[in-house]
C-alpha cells in the first residue's frame, strides 16, 4: 500500500510514523519543514516546494491520513487566518493533488468539539471545530469526483508521549507539590482521555482491515466511551504518585462554549472496525508519569 500522511510534525502523526511497518507501506509525507525520526525509505514532500502537488501525483498514493491542522480554541482576528490555511485551503489543495492519482481511501480527522451541544448533530464549539465541519463538505465534494471511501476520525481528549503544546494533563502534573497554585477551571467537565499509544494502535488497525469496511462513508469516533472530571484525574495522579496537586479550582472561569460533557458513544467507536482501547485512565496515567520521569532525566 501506498501511504500519504499529512501532519507528522504534530502530536498524533509524529507518534503514528514511528509505528508504521515500512514492510507493509511505502510512505510519503507531507511537511513544512525538515523532520526527525521518519521511516526507512519515507518519501519527503515538502509542501513550500511549489512543485509538491506534482510529487504527490508522481507518489500516486493508495491511501491517505489527513492529520495536518491548525489547532486553538481562539476566533480572534490573529486565528483566522491561520484556521483557515490550514485547516480549509490546505486541505483543499490536498484533495487537488489527489484528484488524478487512483486513491481508495481518504481518512480525514475531525475533533470531539464539533459535537459541542449533543450527539450527532454537529455543533461546532470554536472556530477550529468549525473550520473541521466546513471542509468535510469539501471532502464530500472531492469524493463525489475521485471515488474515494471516507472514513472520519474524530480523537478525543489524547493524552500521554511527548507533545509541544501543553494539555490539560499537563498542568495537572505540574501542580503536583507545586509552591504555588495552579489556576484552573472548576474542572467538573466530563471528558474522554485515551492515551496516545491507543491511538496510534487504532490507526495501525484501521490501516490493516481496510478491506474489511463495506462503508464508502463511515464516521468513527476514537474514545473509550468512559468519561471523567478534570478533579476525578486529579485526584487519582495524586494517589499514584503520593504527591498533592495545589490546584485553584475556579481561579479560571471556563471558557465560551467549553464542552462540558463529551464522551465517544460506544456505537461509534472503534468496535465498528473490530478494535477498542488497552489503556484504561489508571493504566495511562502510570505511563504517563513514568515518561514524565524519563524526560526529568
Amino acid at each position: 500500500m501506498k501511504l500519504l500522511i499529512s501532519g507528522v510534525s504534530g502530536y498524533i502523526g509524529s507518534h503514528l510514523l514511528k509505528k508504521i511497518d515500512p514492510e507493509k507501506y511505502q510512505v510519503a509525507v507531507l511537511v513544512r519543514k525538515s523532520i526527525q525520526d521518519t521511516l526507512p525509505g519515507t518519501i519527503i514532500i515538502n509542501v513550500n516546494d511549489p512543485d509538491w502537488k506534482k510529487k504527490v501525483q508522481s507518489f500516486g498514493p493508495d491511501t491517505v491520513i489527513h492529520l495536518a491542522a491548525h489547532l486553538t480554541s481562539g476566533d480572534d482576528e490573529n486565528q483566522i487566518d491561520k484556521l483557515i490555511e490550514a485547516n480549509i485551503r490546505f486541505g483543499t489543495h490536498l484533495l487537488d493533488a489527489i484528484r488524478s492519482s487512483k486513491v481508495k481511501v481518504f481518512i480525514n480527522t475531525g475533533t470531539f468539539a464539533e459535537y459541542h451541544i449533543k450527539e450527532g448533530k454537529k455543533t461546532p464549539a470554536y472556530l477550529y471545530a468549525a473550520t473541521k465541519t466546513a471542509f468535510l463538505s469539501i471532502i464530500e465534494y472531492y469524493q463525489s469526483i475521485i471515488g474515494f471511501k471516507l472514513l472520519n476520525i474524530v480523537p478525543y481528549t489524547v493524552y500521554g508521549g511527548r507533545h509541544s503544546a501543553k494539555k490539560m494533563i499537563d498542568y495537572i502534573f505540574e501542580s503536583l507539590g507545586s509552591s504555588s497554585d495552579i489556576k484552573m477551571t472548576p474542572g467538573e467537565q466530563v471528558l474522554d482521555f485515551i492515551h496516545i499509544e491507543d491511538v496510534v494502535d487504532f490507526y495501525n488497525t484501521l490501516l490493516s482491515r481496510l478491506d474489511q469496511i463495506d462503508k464508502n462513508n463511515l464516521e468513527v469516533h476514537l474514545g473509550s466511551g468512559i468519561g471523567i472530571t478534570p478533579k476525578k484525574i486529579t485526584e487519582l495522579m495524586e494517589v499514584i504518585s503520593g504527591v498533592k496537586a495545589n490546584i485553584n479550582w475556579g481561579g479560571l472561569s471556563y471558557r465560551r462554549n467549553d464542552t462540558m460533557f463529551s464522551v465517544a458513544p460506544q456505537h461509534l467507536t472503534g468496535s465498528q472496525i473490530g478494535w477498542t482501547p488497552s489503556i484504561n485512565i489508571e493504566k495511562g496515567i502510570r505511563l504517563y508519569l513514568k515518561e514524565k520521569q524519563v524526560d526529568d532525566i
